[in-house]
């Protein structure tokens, strides 16, 4: 029989998700990252198992949204026994507002920290930072090391468009992809081809040992692609760049049409002076994450990461999240429902790898033994095709789009018990917006039940309507005061995004 809608006034738990998504977040800090990996042997810098010759011949750049933590360990291990600092100048690239928050933190006598890039987009401070930058590099010398502090976001804090090239032209190129739907790889191709830092040229401009401390924000930490790989030997094919701005159609000047021309005539090799080192990414917070809910002594619970790869448009992610929300809640619940609703085509939409399925299916068989809730941990990164003239972001429109298919998918359902579902960036940005993400619900008692989108029809909001208009930051803020939008303002790391699906049945 068809559940009927009243007005629960429910609420789900909303400090115990986003505690939850922080567990992963704070497990990626970069500072306590940078201090297990860089260490002090007497006079000699370790970083990983190589080993460099300190004699106050030190210097630092750095770009990205999470390289403001990486500073102040790295200054620590470089303090000279003698007194002084091996470290002699240093020059980072952040997000506009970090200084602020930062507060005293955000200081040094030796690094200068240097803001740009509002709302993720290359802008004139950003590039004003870059030229800084690139004045050092190319003043060191081989005895000189190096230090490149790297993280997501640093693709827009170094721009650096390769001459007569303007900023705006390259501004403008990267746009038309992104809105088109444009990956993230496809948008690195571009920007490399384009950028006279990117694609290895940072570390062409030196002779300096060059040591990279890389916190990845891409799927599989690929080196060329995080940032767009400013210290590593750009291996795109000559006309890369060429093909994806074709396949997107994407209209260009004879300006950027000769810029890509000598870029591929252009021979570029490995670099022997160069140790590329990935410091952090998603797996360790998603680890992190599935260790700290199956370890919760007064809150017993499963919990299992399905994907640390997810990918493709947000709203149809979002769709699919529902999809599996509706098949577990059965399975978890009532056995003879029957794992034959676990779709392979759901699992693989959701980039679930094909041998995770038995060990879910298990997973599930045991919540249902122990009558414990399950929690499914995804991460990765997707895209959002911009035809609407809204705001919001990739998690909050995932979020979106995944509310409006729990409501179909779980109509009749025999579960009873609430499911609930968040999307967040880890960097505490979602798109140009002051949200890191969303969440949304679903809950059946007593034969009633309440979801979010029964709770935004009583407002007068139609969340299909804010989904085609690509407007989801404008729908969450309408509904119920924003509650449900997540906004810790910059969190200081940044590896892609976090997904949690929790089904909680009442047993």
């Amino acid at each position: 029989m068809m559940q009927k809608a009243v007005n629960l006034h429910y609420l789900p738990d909303l400090s115990r998700i986003w505690k939850v998504f922080m567990v992963g977040v704070n497990s990626v800090h970069p500072q306590e990252i940078v201090r297990n990996f860089v260490r002090r042997e007497g006079e000699k810098l370790v970083v990983g198992n190589a080993k460099y010759d300190l004699e106050h011949n030190v210097y630092a750049v750095g770009f990205g949204k999470a390289v403001n933590g990486m500073v102040r360990p790295v200054e620590n291990v470089l303090q000279a026994s003698s007194g002084g600092s091996h470290l002699q100048k240093g020059i980072i690239s952040i997000p506009v507002g970090i200084k602020k928050q930062l507060g005293s933190a955000g200081t040094s006598d030796i690094v200068e920290y240097l803001e740009g890039a509002k709302n993720n987009i290359p802008d004139e401070a950003a590039f004003a930072a870059s030229k800084r930058i690139v004045s050092l590099v190319q003043g060191l010398k081989d005895q000189d090391i190096l230090l490149v502090l790297i993280s997501g976001g640093g693709s827009a804090l170094l721009p650096y468009p390769v001459p007569p090239l303007t900023l705006d032209e390259k501004l403008a190129i990267v746009k038309s992809l992104s809105r088109a739907g444009a990956n993230i790889s496809e948008l690195n191709t571009v920007r490399k081809a384009l950028s006279g830092t990117k694609g290895g040229r940072l570390a062409q401009m030196t002779k300096a040992k060059t040591v990279s401390l890389i916190l990845s924000d891409v799927i599989g930490s690929p080196l060329d692609v995080i940032a767009s790989g400013p210290t590593v030997a750009n291996s795109d094919p000559p006309e890369a760049a060429a093909k994806v701005l074709q396949k997107y159609k994407v209209p260009i000047s004879d300006t950027v049409r000769s810029v890509l021309q000598a870029k591929a005539l252009e021979t570029v090799t490995g670099f022997s002076h160069v140790n590329n080192n990935v410091i952090g990414s998603s797996d360790i917070a998603l680890s992190a994450i599935e260790t700290f809910l199956n370890h919760q002594k007064d809150n017993h619970s499963l919990a299992l990461v399905l994907s640390s790869s997810l990918q493709g448009e947000a709203a149809e992610v979002g769709a699919s999240m529902a999809e599996l929300a509706a098949a577990l809640s059965g399975m978890v619940q009532q056995e003879q429902y029957g794992s034959d609703l676990l779709s392979d085509h759901t699992l693989q939409a959701l980039c679930v790898d094909p041998s995770k399925k038995t060990l879910l299916e298990a997973t599930v068989a045991r919540c249902r033994q122990l009558k414990c809730p399950l929690w499914l941990i995804f991460g990765g990164e997707t895209t959002v095709t911009v035809t609407g003239a809204g705001q919001g972001g990739r998690n909050q429109e995932m979020v979106l789009a995944a509310s409006i298919n729990l409501n179909k998918t779980m109509q009749g359902s025999p579960f009873r018990g609430e499911v609930i579902f968040m999307s967040g960036g880890t960097d505490g940005i979602d798109g140009p917006t002051d949200a890191a993400g969303a969440l949304t619900y679903w809950k059946a008692h007593n034969g009633s039940t309440e979801s979010q989108v029964l709770e935004a029809s009583r407002q007068d909001l139609v969340p299909e309507a804010f989904l085609q208009d690509n407007n989801s930051y404008t729908y969450f803020s309408s509904l119920s005061a924003g509650k449900y939008l997540f906004k810790p303002g910059h969190t200081g790391t940044n590896v892609m995004d976090v997904q949690i699906l929790l089904i909680n049945p009442s047993y």
